[in-house]
């Protein structure tokens, strides 16, 4: 149970005016808050410009969100998300010989980031997503969001490459740490099935240039079901494929998520 906490501590904080606005270009109204089983923490500041953070995984990896509206194009309403991560906490407690009286060992969550003793300390690292956003309605109830976007990563000192966590899902979010920038590139589609329920569909691609491990692609499907503006409730799966350091790999995810609105 502790070793999927700590999954999904890294998973989801290696990093959406209208309700529910999710991945697209537009932010939620100035003064609501949004929430989640795995969603972060949001705020509308403004009618412009959102905030978002992962509390309960702030403490061992800080982290921030930023979402900023600039209006509307030829190609529809343009946004950009900037988002700070600074992992060091976690990665160098996965090293260490225990959380409190326990040791990685009896915990069974050895094999994370290796112990090896001739392994250099993690440094202190910051990694960096900036994207943009293009929210387009298409009639007929579908909205379609295109986004692009690269991560920056820097580091008091050289990364040992020993010290990777080869999960999928969670490699492909902390790789940009050793490669020192990567490249995204995605599409959400979103269709409205009746006035409460709809179906989203979505595919991401991370590209590492330079890195053995350097493509990643995930793909998403969802049925959201939103009661009102205070409660949604999420169903489907993901399939993620990627080029990993022991090998080309693809793994299947149930997903299941409540958020709640104010």
């Amino acid at each position: 149970m502790r070793r999927t906490i700590f999954f999904l501590l890294l998973l989801f904080s290696l990093p959406k005016a209208q309700v529910w606005s999710g991945g697209t270009a537009v932010t939620i109204p100035a003064g609501r808050w949004e929430i989640g089983v795995f969603q972060p923490l949001k705020y509308g500041q403004t009618e412009e410009l959102e905030w978002s953070v992962h509390p309960i995984s702030f403490l061992i990896i800080p982290n921030v969100q930023v979402k900023k509206y600039w209006g509307r194009s030829d190609f529809g309403m343009v946004s950009t998300r900037h988002s700070l991560v600074y992992p060091t906490p976690l990665l160098r407690k996965l090293r260490l010989k225990g959380f409190g009286n326990s040791t990685l060992a009896d915990m069974d969550v050895g094999g994370i980031i290796s112990g090896d003793p001739d392994i250099s300390e993690i440094p202190v690292a910051f990694s960096s997503r900036n994207e943009v956003l293009i929210t387009r309605h298409l009639g007929n109830g579908m909205q379609l969001t295109g986004k692009f976007g690269m991560a920056l990563a820097i580091a008091s000192g050289d990364w040992d490459k020993r010290t990777t966590v080869d999960l999928p899902l969670v490699y492909p979010r902390i790789a940009v740490l050793y490669n020192g920038y990567g490249l995204n590139v995605g599409a959400d589609l979103i269709r409205a099935l009746t006035k409460r329920l709809q179906y989203l569909l979505d595919v991401d691609v991370q590209l590492l240039p330079g890195s053995e491990s350097d493509f990643f692609l995930e793909h998403k499907s969802l049925f959201l079901w939103s009661g009102n503006d205070r409660i949604r409730i999420s169903l489907g799966y993901k399939i993620v494929y990627g080029h990993y350091p022991f090998g080309i790999q693809w793994h299947l995810f149930p997903l299941f998520d409540v958020q709640w609105g104010w």
